[in-house]
């Protein structure tokens, strides 16, 4: 006779869908490479960039945002992650999505 006996779940740690990127991937005169730290592509999108992380290191982009506007799967996020990795660990990146920066049913207050 069969014996039944309890699996228990393997629980694994979850990687996010870009905690491969480590960074923009550029070199020392801020020219991207095709392939580095986890991107492919985009050279001019990566090489903007780059300056803007210099400009923000240089305290020149003190309290700005940066916006980021395309059509699904192409890069924006994985951008983001860059320059906050280019930035250090000091550099949180947290992922919101349009409608909690603007809701009908949130005040503009309860969000900031």
């Amino acid at each position: 006779m069969a014996q039944i006996r309890e699996i228990k779940k393997i629980e694994r740690e979850k990687a996010s869908i870009h905690s491969h990127i480590t960074g923009l991937g550029l070199d020392e005169k801020g020219k991207a490479k095709f392939i580095a730290d986890g991107l492919v592509g985009q050279v001019e999108a990566r090489e903007a960039s780059g300056i803007v992380v210099q400009l923000i290191r240089q305290g020149k982009m003190a309290g700005k945002g940066i916006l980021f506007v395309g059509p699904p799967g192409t890069g924006k996020t994985a951008l983001a992650v860059a320059i906050a990795k280019e930035l250090g660990e000091d550099t949180p990146f947290t992922t919101i999505n349009a409608s909690e920066v603007y809701s009908t049913e949130l005040k503009k207050t309860e969000i900031l």
